[in-house]
């Protein structure tokens, strides 16, 4: 039985690794889920307060809007394109009610006529642990939306409930006759799909200052009204407390690399737990982390107790790239 055991990536370029300080917290971005319904009239009567807040102040804070399946006919299109997915965010805050606000998870729970510009502006001066950078593009054949999500801590976050989610909305949806019995025919950053789903991603924590999380996506499109209209919503959320850390509104630009030469191993495949031929082909997937493009890693590794081996790969993977390299 062969047991292989990874000891250490070398890229053999000149590393720079910087030892970084204690940074401040970062600036916050507020977030509002809400939820509603194209059946829900008091829903009509709030939402276009709720929506002028929103692009009055976007440096404040975003929204993502979960469409329901009540009141009767329950039979909103926005729901329907999702149903397990707006389903699973109302069971994880117990919404039974719409309209129906939360912002950052915690901070306020209940009907929006409960929250004002005051609320959000006191939870905005309260700083996060973390940065956010978040970007998302389509594809050329305009089918898919892929999207990058850099975090990066400012202070220490730690336990093991920590998820990153990533949620596409659609930004407007314009009805040229209401789709519901409610005379609602806007609706704004509705959500479309989550990513990878609505359990997020669980972050790797404990992760401080110089750590960082590197996630990537993607969505084959479904149900969308107008692809101009796509973006993310990306947010860090404790599930046991249900507190929002911080969030981030994608743009097309690029994510900013930390490091000028940065490799991370993603996966370790094809590798038996028991394997008595005595020969083992392992695969590792590499993924370049750094602005400047990988040309040369050396693997270190060893089989059970015998000597540690070597294996340089030469080549040329570019920043957010990843390959296969067979040992």
């Amino acid at each position: 039985m062969k047991n292989l055991q990874i000891l250490t990536l070398s890229l053999l370029l000149l590393m720079h690794l910087s030892l970084i300080a204690q940074q401040p917290k970062a600036q916050r971005l507020v977030l509002l889920e809400e939820f509603t319904s194209s059946t829900c009239g008091p829903c009509a009567l709030v939402n276009p307060t709720i929506v002028q807040r929103l692009q009055q102040n976007p440096d404040k804070f975003t929204a993502i809007f979960y469409h329901v399946s009540w009141p009767s006919p329950g039979n909103d299109p926005m729901y329907l394109a999702n149903t397990q997915e707006n389903n699973a965010r109302v069971n994880y805050y117990g919404v039974n009610t719409v309209p129906y606000s939360v912002i950052d998870g915690n901070y306020y729970k209940g009907h929006p006529n409960g929250w004002t510009m005051t609320t959000i502006n006191n939870r905005y001066t309260m700083p996060s642990p973390a940065e956010i950078q978040l970007q998302h593009y389509l594809n050329a054949a305009q089918d898919s939306i892929f999207v990058n999500m850099l975090v990066i801590p400012t202070d220490l976050m730690s336990g093991s409930q920590l998820v990153a989610q990533n949620v596409i909305i659609e930004k407007h949806i314009h009805f040229n006759t209401p789709p519901g019995t409610n005379g609602e025919k806007d609706f704004y950053n509705v959500m479309k799909k989550m990513l990878p789903g609505a359990g997020g991603t669980y972050l790797p924590t404990p992760l401080s200052p110089g750590d960082y999380v590197i996630l990537q996506y993607s969505w084959k499109l479904a149900n969308v009204y107008d692809n101009n209209e796509l973006a993310a919503v990306g947010f860090i959320q404790n599930n046991s407390s249900k507190e929002i850390l911080q969030t981030a509104n994608s743009s097309t630009a690029p994510i900013i690399p930390l490091y000028d030469n940065d490799g991370e191993i993603l996966t370790l495949s094809n590798v038996a737990s028991e394997n008595c031929t005595g020969k083992i082909t392992p695969i590792i997937r590499i993924r370049n982390n750094g602005s400047n493009p990988l040309s040369s890693i050396t693997l270190k590794y060893r089989i059970e107790n015998h000597p540690e081996q070597e294996y340089t790969w030469t080549g040329n993977i570019g920043f957010l790239q990843s390959k296969n390299i067979t040992l």
